[in-house]
């Protein structure tokens, strides 16, 4: 999840090997008196467990792992409130796939132009052409094979709220409602993996404006009112209409800020925007090229704020994964992420900072950080 040398997720100024990403529970900055005096299978079985902790960390998240039990070709596997046999062998992500593929239903695999189908039959057909020509790697870093694996996994990751699921699971079936839905599914599953619990609003509630879901993190017990907006953009992702070229794709996400502010919340606010745009276009500063444009929406809405009232602030995530507008065997372009605030003076995305001053929000920054991880073994 993190690299070994960046500062620990936790905000305490340590480099991640040297706090919680440690390999050995005796660390040099906190030594265990009696370490040596203890036995070695002691010694092995604290600092086994405490790998397992690690791994667990950088895979999950603060969310649980897979419960499994049984052999290759019987296994059970925990999903939310459900058991699950699986007698199909192979890793986690022949199950992923599976899984996916049951949820979906038939009528997604008549669909050719949805666009998870589309990255479905290009991942199948890689593997099969990797798989005669040896090239067995390749297939889980195209842009087909992470960007369904990352679906699939995040329906398994927000198993646990079976509701929200459903819902999305509906929206993720209608090729134009698919994008939407898609940030919506990323988001939930990187608040999970942040430590929240989310409750989903009531979408057939049409008599008054609410929030898309409220999230309490487990460790700081701090409440957040979340609002998800997607940019769409014609012929992108299900979105009917021809492309439009890189150029005549604004930046500009003003607009969707100020409908999600506007929606009442009575406590914090969190707002994701998905900017939808492709790769870094060639000649462009390394970085999240499209920061700049993003953040400067924000700071147009506060200096015009219109009919906002003067009291509200709000943490905003900003969101692009470029793999949507590439090619299909091209190499995975990574999910970017941009952080800023709304009317909140001072505040620092600096992971120290963060991690000091709002360590639920630097749980989530790290969840975002680690989306792409899709783990391949049970």
């Amino acid at each position: 999840m993190l690299s070994r040398n960046k500062p620990c997720f936790c905000g305490s100024g340590k480099r991640f090997k040297h706090c919680h990403g440690a390999y050995t529970i005796n660390r040099p900055d906190a030594p265990i008196e009696n370490w040596h005096v203890v036995p070695q299978y002691v010694r092995d079985a604290f600092n086994q467990g405490q790998m397992a902790k690690v791994r667990h960390y950088q895979q999950f998240g603060l969310h649980r792992p897979p419960l499994v039990a049984g052999s290759d070709r019987d296994r059970f596997i925990v999903r939310g409130d459900q058991i699950l046999h699986w007698a199909g062998g192979g890793s986690f992500l022949n199950f992923l796939e599976s899984d996916l593929l049951r949820d979906m239903g038939e009528g997604f695999r008549r669909n050719e132009a949805h666009p998870l189908h589309v990255w479905w039959k290009s991942m199948r057909a890689h593997a099969e052409a990797y798989s005669k020509s040896g090239a067995h790697g390749k297939i889980l870093s195209t842009v087909a094979a992470i960007n369904f694996f990352t679906v699939a996994h995040d329906l398994f990751i927000i198993a646990d709220n079976a509701r929200p699921r459903e819902r999305l699971l509906k929206s993720l079936r209608v090729p134009d409602q698919f994008h939407g839905a898609r940030h919506e599914l990323m988001v939930a599953a990187s608040l999970v993996r942040a430590g929240f619990k989310i409750d989903f609003s009531d979408e057939t509630d049409s008599d008054r404006k609410h929030c898309d879901a409220t999230a309490i993190h487990r460790r700081t017990a701090r409440s957040y009112f979340v609002e998800m907006k997607a940019k769409g953009r014609p012929g992108i992702l299900g979105k009917p209409g021809p492309s439009p070229s890189p150029d005549e794709m604004k930046r500009d996400v003003s607009r969707l800020l100020r409908v999600a502010l506007e929606k009442p919340a009575s406590g914090e606010r969190l707002i994701f925007l998905d900017m939808n745009l492709p790769p870094m276009p060639s000649g462009t500063d390394e970085g999240v090229w499209w920061q700049s444009d993003a953040i400067a929406s924000v700071r147009a809405v506060e200096k015009q704020p219109g009919n906002l009232k003067p009291d509200i602030s709000a943490f905003i995530v900003f969101t692009n994964v470029p793999s949507y507008q590439m090619g299909m065997e091209d190499y995975y372009a990574g999910l970017e992420i941009a952080f800023t605030a709304f009317r909140k003076p001072g505040f620092a995305t600096e992971t120290t900072l963060l991690g000091d001053r709002y360590p639920d929000i630097a749980d989530l920054f790290n969840a975002l950080k680690a989306h792409d991880l899709v783990p391949d073994s049970f």
